[in-house]
């Protein structure tokens, strides 16, 4: 089914040439047709104005690539066109396409069969993710160890640490438990 928006997004775009956000998108189409009053429920009405205008955009940058050539980035920071269009080997329309968000924002079942308790488990699931992701930079400073740190590496530099801040060592048991709750959030995210 082909999304009644993508005029109105179109049109936005070509008034936005350096880009615009989604939130922008979503606030004009409130100000223009109406688009406030979608559900009763304020994140389900959420979900489905996001959904409804990344419907519209995916559509829109298929029927760009396939048609005109031209490449549309949609990225959760800026929507834009990319000047210079499409290489021959489809190389920036590789780049620039995400295909598994595609794939599910251009299913109408997604949207259809989506319902407020779904919100709410994908609102908690992005909650506790984000939560577990800072948690996990807080935990790798505490025991001064790089992002790609594997489990051996871990558990090498808390066995280290733990020599010398260890209570029974002589360290400070505050600092000692820091450095026991940092290996325990590390490697109960591998």
């Amino acid at each position: 089914m082909k999304n009644p928006l993508i005029a109105d997004i179109l049109s936005l775009l070509n008034q936005h040439p350096e880009g615009i956000t989604e939130f922008q998108i979503i606030k004009s189409l409130d100000e223009h047709i109406g688009f406030e009053n979608i559900a009763d429920d304020y994140q389900l009405a959420i979900f489905q104005k996001h959904f409804l205008v990344m419907n519209a955009l995916y559509q829109l940058q298929q029927q760009l690539i396939e048609e005109e050539r031209i490449v549309l980035d949609i990225s959760p920071l800026k929507i834009h066109f990319i000047t210079g269009g499409v290489q021959s080997n489809n190389q920036q329309l590789t780049e620039t396409t995400n295909e598994k968000l595609s794939e599910y924002y251009l299913d109408w079942s997604n949207l259809k069969d989506t319902n407020k308790e779904d919100v709410e488990k994908l609102l908690e699931n992005f909650w506790k993710l984000y939560i577990n992701n800072d948690n996990r930079l807080d935990a790798l400073a505490i025991l001064e160890l790089e992002e790609n740190a594997c489990s051996d590496t871990i558990s090498l530099r808390y066995r280290e640490l733990a020599a010398i801040h260890h209570p029974d060592k002589g360290g400070d048991t505050s600092s000692f438990i820091r450095i026991r709750q940092a290996y325990e959030t590390l490697i109960s995210n591998k």
